[in-house]
């Protein structure tokens, strides 16, 4: 039990530390992407020309408005977009790579992958170099599902409730200050170097950068490996294998799990991997395009988003931290959809 309890802490941390440094960035993205379209120069840059086009052939395909304000949300869009759809590929290929070669080693470099993107953001001067630093993130966003591997590996079916209750009261508080962060370090960046037109976001990306490396110092040093040998998927990997991580319709069949219990049980996977889906269809669009909402519509700075998202996050923890781990097991699904019903009553 102290086992468990000291990998939890470990990992709270971790999570609290990544989320901080991820989050950053989010009442900053529309004041960024209307830099890199500003009259700077960077205008100039080829792949912020093709992008725009491509925003208009949405635009006309769609037949959304041919405003100044639309684009910049479809701008944004296509970046969020391409982040999660990287991060998509990769969770799934280095998940199932830490089954085999362990979840340390696969953690640490999904962390070192991080810290390279936010190195080159901080020398984002074009939209092309801000792009690659992207790619870098969301191919190195695995992480996450790794910790997730880890929790499963340390924790009974009892302690696994309140263990991942930690882990979402761990998001929650990166969501509270993590904006807010990126909104100071924006501020300070702009008071300290007036003269300079970019040091807005690359303060922002600093900081990301020494957190994440700090997080992996932090891992490197305190979180043991919790898969042994014995426990390593021996089998070599094949392209079906590859296919059967990647593939959506092979994702949402649960191709890859062959050691399910019952028919029954994979049945119950498969409904809970689309509700899932669902569910993060529609928060993802949220919380990304509500930096846009904001901006364009209320003329909100880095600073009013930063509180915004304060509040979202500190609602998320009390939600997370304190009444998800009081859930008992077996009533999640009557549990969730108790706050569901709550947070829509108007």
């Amino acid at each position: 039990m102290k086992f468990t309890s000291n990998i939890i802490t470990i990992l709270f941390i971790s999570i609290l530390i990544d989320f901080l440094e991820f989050t950053i960035i989010l009442p900053l993205l529309p004041k960024i992407l209307t830099y890199y379209g500003s009259g700077t120069g960077v205008s100039h840059d080829s792949l912020y020309v093709q992008t725009m086009s491509f925003v208009r052939f949405i635009q006309d395909l769609t037949g959304a408005p041919n405003d100044a304000k639309w684009n910049s949300v479809l701008f944004g869009g296509i970046f969020g977009s391409l982040f999660s759809l990287l991060q998509f590929f990769s969770s799934t290929l280095c998940g199932a790579a830490s089954d085999r070669y362990g979840r340390k080693p696969m953690l640490l470099l999904s962390m070192i992958g991080i810290s390279l993107s936010y190195a080159i953001w901080c020398v984002s001067l074009n939209l092309t170099v801000f792009m690659i630093a992207r790619i870098i993130g969301g191919l190195s966003k695995a992480n996450v599902a790794i910790i997730l591997a880890i929790v499963s590996d340390s924790t009974t079916e009892n302690e696994r409730n309140r263990a991942m209750a930690w882990i979402g009261a761990a998001f929650s508080l990166g969501f509270i200050f993590g904006p807010l962060l990126g909104a100071l370090c924006s501020h300070l960046g702009a008071v300290y170097w007036p003269q300079s037109t970019v040091m807005f976001f690359i303060f922002p990306a600093i900081v990301s950068l020494v957190l994440s490396l700090i997080n992996i110092a932090f891992i490197s040093q305190f979180c043991p490996e919790t898969l042994p040998m014995s426990k390593r998927d021996a089998k070599e990997t094949t392209v079906d294998d590859v296919y059967n991580a990647v593939l959506p319709w092979h994702l949402f069949r649960f191709t890859a799990i062959h050691n399910c219990k019952s028919l029954d049980d994979l049945a119950i996977l498969r409904r809970l991997g689309l509700a899932s889906f669902l569910y993060m269809i529609v928060f993802s669009g949220l919380e990304f395009t509500i930096t846009f909402l904001v901006y364009n519509r209320f003329n909100w700075n880095s600073m009013q988003q930063g509180k915004m998202f304060f509040i979202m996050g500190l609602c998320m923890a009390l939600v997370q931290g304190g009444y998800v781990r009081r859930i008992p097991h077996g009533k999640e699904i009557i549990g969730s959809m108790t706050v569901s019903i709550v947070s829509d009553w108007d």
